[in-house]
């Protein structure tokens, strides 16, 4: 290139008539020439160009007569300049193809970046970016502060070691600071702080692929700006652009890390302590041992001052309440423990009064020593299994057995069910019968199916008399009627839907529901029939069905003679009220039996026999009274709601 450039001069004065300037002339030789170059404004698409001289060849090409970047060198450009497209036009030459460069670029060719940037704060963005690009920016802030440096868009060719496009920052003013990291891709990576008062960031491309580039802001930090004081305490910036922080109470240190100590707690007997995780401040709790019970706080905290709130808990031996269902009514005692009369307690019991042992307090669920609980069934129909009494010993376990309660199923040592209510079948797969029959005493929502079976073709209360007779259907479902009142039993029925169908024969027949005539019988006689829930020990094997005429009347005097025996109620429109009359004949239905089933016989031998009433409520007083009322659920008010479930 040296000698190429002694023999241009050297012709100097000859070339320069011919060619557009002296520019030009020391580039090409006497033979000049013009090649146009057309290109588009990346931005907004504008057509430009500009002329270049060149020479002819040895193949008779015309060359260039210095080596250009052609189109490439508006790829920065946000607005560009046009040539004169024709001879002399310097417009190459003087390099000003650019009007306005993409942000972060610089230059009449936009291929200027870089620079030393002196603010407290401030952005850099490289907007698009060409290959083989390389890139320096330094940062400097007054001492003493600090840099911190945020990514906002990253855009740069990814690799996973950053090999090929990248963005370098280091903890300095130069190449030779330490790195700080390598960035490419996508990724913004988190806030950058130096730790002087300069950072800087190289860019890199290579030659290859184009990106969008990257947006990042800075600004000047002071030693306060990353919050380097702990537990809430407060950072003073002092006249040396050091710090100090102004801690709360109960914390120390340059940066208020230590916290002022509460002593070690007492040993906790029959139990241990442990600390609350990410509790602050400081928090203790305590757990006692399997038979023991917390007596006192469950916690205690680390106060500012270096005291523990509250007072130290203790263990004591104590019974945790045993779970019970719903089915049980539980009474507790209170604790009587038993005392030992030597002549010692005898002597002091003359000097002083005690009301008995003060006793301490236990969270709730827990029992002192030697306290009784009383457990009975909420039904007397309900079956009990387990102890009735069980008193806390002392070695924090309850005395007996475990208490339950079963509406329809007796203990799985004898396999049997219990007998609870009568019903009626209306067809093959739906029975319907009384709902407090099939629901948790006092509740409106009907027992597990699984807790329920029927049994049909019993006429004798043992069935092993008539086995192969029986049927034991299996329920699908219970449905109580949406109007039940569990209080007052209004609309006291349920439908029961069996899961096997029940196979009609001379001993099985279904009832029919009561036709519109049936709809006005208020007055009258109906047959009572039923099981009863208690067995008459008297007629063993012999037991068979309840059944007995009574007298439908007004519900005047059946409201009468309940409020008379101290029992007021209120019979509804659902409800019906009948008793038994001497001159009926013998009966042996009893007023306060439930469950059972009033229906009224057909009067010809092929005449359906029609379901009027379930057995809802009665009373007795010790006697199976015939005189005494009982009341019926009036089955009529709920035909079109039984016919719906009989689908």
């Amino acid at each position: 290139m040296l000698i190429l450039l002694m023999f241009v001069f050297s012709d100097y004065r000859h070339l320069y008539n011919h060619c557009p300037g002296p520019e030009w002339s020391v580039m090409c030789r006497g033979c000049c020439e013009y090649d146009v170059i057309r290109c588009k404004c990346p931005l907004h698409g504008t057509p430009v160009g500009y002329a270049v001289p060149c020479c002819r060849n040895a193949i008779n090409e015309c060359d260039p007569c210095i080596i250009h970047p052609g189109c490439s060198i508006f790829e920065n450009c946000k607005r560009c300049n046009n040539g004169t497209w024709g001879s002399r036009d310097d417009f190459f030459i003087n390099g000003r193809y650019c009007s306005e460069c993409r942000p972060g670029w610089s230059g009449g060719d936009c291929m200027k970046c870089g620079g030393v940037i002196r603010k407290k704060q401030g952005h850099l963005v490289l907007e698009s970016y060409p290959n083989n690009a390389r890139c320096e920016w330094t940062i400097q802030v007054d001492r003493p502060f600090t840099v911190e440096l945020r990514f906002m868009m990253v855009s740069v060719e990814f690799h996973h070691s950053c090999h090929y496009d990248y963005i370098e920052v280091r903890d300095g003013d130069s190449v030779r600071s330490r790195v700080i990291g390598r960035f490419c891709g996508t990724n913004r990576p988190p806030p950058i702080h130096s730790t002087g008062n300069s950072l800087h960031i190289l860019f890199v491309s290579d030659g290859y692929k184009n990106f969008d580039g990257f947006f990042a802001t800075f600004q000047e930090t002071s030693a306060c700006s990353s919050s380097p004081c702990l537990h809430d305490g407060t950072c003073i910036l002092d006249s040396s652009y050091t710090y100090h922080c102004a801690c709360l109470a109960g914390y120390t240190g340059k940066r208020c890390e230590n916290e002022k100590g509460c002593p070690p707690l007492p040993r906790l007997y029959n139990g241990y302590q442990q600390v609350v995780s990410g509790a602050q401040p400081l928090t203790v709790e305590f757990i006692c041992n399997h038979s023991y019970a917390l007596s006192g706080d469950s916690q205690r905290t680390c106060q500012a001052d270096g005291t523990w709130t509250g007072l130290q808990p203790f263990c004591v031996r104590a019974c945790r309440e045993p779970k019970v269902s719903e089915l049980v009514k539980q009474r507790v005692l209170p604790p009587q423990a038993p005392f030992r009369k030597t002549p010692v307690h005898k002597l002091l019991s003359r000097q002083l009064r005690s009301d008995g042992p003060l006793l301490s307090q236990l969270p709730p669920g827990f029992h002192h020593l030697y306290t009784h609980i009383e457990y009975e069934c909420a039904s007397p129909f309900y079956h009990h299994s387990g102890s009735s009494r069980r008193t806390c010993l002392k070695t924090g376990k309850w005395s007996g057995r475990h208490v339950s309660c079963s509406p329809g199923e007796v203990s799985k040592a004898d396999g049997q069910w219990q007998l609870v209510c009568s019903g009626a079948l209306v067809n093959q797969r739906t029975v319907v019968v009384a709902a407090h029959c099939v629901s948790e005493l006092g509740k409106g929502y009907p027992l597990d199916p699984d807790r329920v079976k029927v049994v049909v073709g019993m006429h004798y209360r043992h069935d092993n008399r008539e086995s192969k007779a029986l049927q034991h259907l299996r329920v699908s479902s219970i449905v109580i009627h949406p109007d039940y009142d569990p209080l007052i039993l209004d609309s006291d029925l349920a439908v029961i839907k069996l899961l096997d169908k029940a196979r009609i024969g001379e001993k099985v027949l279904p009832l029919c529901l009561p036709d519109g005539q049936d709809s006005e019988v208020t007055e009258g006689q109906g047959l009572v029939t039923g099981w009863s829930p208690i067995p008459d020990p008297s007629l063993g094997s012999e037991e068979k069905a309840r059944v007995g005429l009574v007298h439908l009347t007004d519900v005047v005097p059946c409201e009468n003679q309940y409020a008379r025996n101290g029992v007021p109620v209120s019979v509804t429109e659902n409800m019906l009220c009948g008793s038994q009359k001497p001159d009926y004949g013998d009966s042996s239905i009893c007023p306060s039996d439930t469950g059972g089933i009033l229906v009224l016989p057909g009067l010809a031998h092929r005449e359906p026999w029609r379901l009027l009433g379930l057995v809802s409520f009665g009373y007795d007083q010790g006697e199976c009274d015939p005189d005494l009322y009982t009341v019926y659920t009036r089955v009529d008010s709920f035909k079109d709601w039984i016919q719906a479930h009989m689908k």
